[in-house]
């Protein structure tokens, strides 16, 4: 296959499929290639666009671009929906709050937070570790970044949310 092609390919498969492909077959079917640089060459190709390729360690995806994100929101009218504005407010609480319990979260909300926690575990947005709830790589994947960290204001939105619990 010709490294162009390869790109294509790539690209295409990923579109497809609509999710998280395992690296371990991407590895496989693009054996020819570097998996890494066809990755990097292929987010080059993609740089002008609203898509870009997600890859972890295990899991590669094609996703939004960070900078999209608001205007996929007002598009799809999310911020009209009630239950919609309460799933934000609680996954971006756990974005940059956690680990975090689901009594803080009720602490900071003022109100029971219970069902919107069960939403985003189904949807795969957040995950439990016994008592603590954080975002998922999913999450991060949808909007693009790599690392919790990587989120806008991060620092300072943690620190607001921490210093509000105590």
């Amino acid at each position: 296959m010709a490294p162009e092609l390869a790109l294509k390919a790539l690209e295409a498969i990923l579109l497809v499929h609509r999710g998280k492909v395992k690296k371990d077959i991407l590895k496989k079917f693009f054996s020819d290639f570097n998996l890494d640089e066809l990755i990097e060459k292929a987010n080059i190709s993609l740089q002008n666009t609203g898509l870009m390729i997600y890859s972890s360690r295990y899991y590669v995806e094609l996703v939004n671009r960070p900078e999209l994100v608001r205007y996929l929101i007002n598009f799809f009218g999310l911020e009209k929906n009630e239950f919609v504005y309460d799933f934000l407010e609680v996954l971006a609480i756990i974005a940059y709050g956690g680990p975090i319990k689901l009594g803080e979260i009720n602490r900071l909300r003022n109100k029971s937070s219970y069902l919107v926690i069960k939403g985003l575990l189904d949807e795969g947005l957040v995950r439990r570790e016994k008592f603590n709830y954080q975002i998922s790589d999913a999450f991060l994947s949808f909007l693009g970044y790599r690392q919790v960290t990587d989120l806008p204001d991060y620092k300072k939105l943690r620190r607001e949310i921490r210093k509000n619990l105590k």
